[in-house]
């Protein structure tokens, strides 16, 4: 069976995710509303919705009509992080050690250069797993997960 993430699901959850925020509350993306952003056919989008749904990255509302009409009223932590508009540890890690880096490139005492460059090294080796469980952590406390 092929992946359906990068062609199907990732882009109907891109869209659902952009016009929620769009709304800003005041109404609810339809499956329908998402075709022209991703160039899919209902069909393809009620499907993704559908696996988007069991995968706990958005709340499908089903209503009486065609899933055509059927909504998203909330999309996951998770979704934002895969769409890019939240941060994941990884990256705000990957963007420490650069930082770092950057420091290190430009720090004239040789000492304090040797720290930042041993620090940029420890957070990006053999250490990142721990790194990257803290921030997840500190990342979750800070959206109120």
């Amino acid at each position: 069976m092929n992946s359906t993430w990068s062609q199907r699901d990732l882009p109907v959850l891109d869209a659902l995710v952009r016009q929620l925020d769009d709304a800003a509350g005041a109404s609810f993306p339809e499956l329908r509303d998402v075709t022209d952003p991703t160039g899919l056919d209902i069909n393809e989008v009620v499907k993704a919705a559908i696996a988007l749904d069991s995968a706990g990255f958005l709340l499908l509302s089903k209503t009486a009509g065609s899933p055509g009409s059927w909504y998203v009223k909330e999309v996951s932590q998770g979704a934002r992080q895969a769409v890019g508009q939240w941060p994941t540890a990884e990256q705000v890690l990957d963007s420490l050690v650069r930082r770092l880096d950057e420091a290190a490139d430009n720090e004239t005492d040789p000492e304090q250069r040797s720290r930042l460059r041993e620090a940029a090294s420890t957070a990006g080796g053999a250490a990142k797993g721990v790194f990257v469980d803290v921030l997840s952590s500190v990342i979750a406390k800070s959206l109120g997960a």
